[in-house]
């Protein structure tokens, strides 16, 4: 299968960061991180039944901060975790505990999954596929998905406008260097945002989700990051 991943998890310094850094520097280094979780905690608080048993799969689960609140809102729901870092999937099995959660090592373009989902959720990772990759995943998502599923899509991007591209880009370094606690971690994210990111416009990622048959609906977008709920 050809290669869509654009990284590799050592590239991206996962090795070496515990958990509890991790999810520090990522709300100083990606704008708004708090914001959009706060939006898809409303989201599930207003669309779903508390005491269902949803079957969530979570793509990229990270430290399992995104996961967390799916399993504290849906008490009786059961989740898939994916990650291709054994040190993130080590976090997130701290954060999550394992009774009601299924964790999975590996790359998520690359998997197959035998069983059909109420929620797939992906919350910062997509941007490390290519475009081909991206549409790939995102055809996977909806096959993936039960009759009226929900794919919580959150993600950086950037803009077709290349001036509105070049400014947003901006301001989200600008962030960056006001946030960043010390040189080494200004080193490391800007690494990660100017050479490893492989951003698409958001119109396009818009276009290619409705062309594989979801409608999505665009619920967060600032500078950079960027919020899709779509509904299959």
């Amino acid at each position: 299968m050809k290669n869509t991943t654009n990284v590799n998890p050592e590239d991206l310094n996962y090795h070496h960061h515990s958990a509890r850094r991790y999810d520090a520097e990522i709300v100083d280094s990606i704008p708004f991180y708090n914001e959009i979780h706060k939006i898809i905690q409303n989201f599930i608080s207003e669309n779903f039944e508390v005491n269902k048993n949803y079957s969530i799969l979570d793509l990229g689960v990270g430290t399992g901060f995104t996961s967390k609140i799916f399993l504290d809102l849906l008490p009786n729901s059961e989740l898939d975790a994916v990650d291709f870092s054994r040190n993130m999937l080590k976090g997130a099995k701290k954060r999550l505990g394992k009774e009601r959660v299924n964790f999975i090592f590996g790359d998520y373009s690359k998997l197959k999954f035998g069983k059909k989902y109420d929620i797939v959720v992906s919350v910062l990772g997509m941007h490390h596929q290519t475009n081909f990759g991206k549409k790939l995943v995102f055809k996977k998502i909806y096959s993936m998905l039960k009759p009226k599923g929900i794919f919580i899509f959150g993600d950086l991007v950037t803009h077709k406008n290349k001036h509105k591209a070049a400014l947003n880009h901006a301001l989200h370094l600008g962030s960056l260097v006001g946030h960043a606690t010390n040189q080494k971690m200004l080193q490391e994210w800007a690494y990660h945002h100017l050479v490893l990111n492989d951003l698409a416009p958001v119109e396009d990622q818009l276009s290619w989700l409705k062309s594989f048959g979801f409608k999505a609906k665009l619920a967060f977008l600032k500078m950079n990051t960027a919020l899709i709920i779509c509904r299959k």
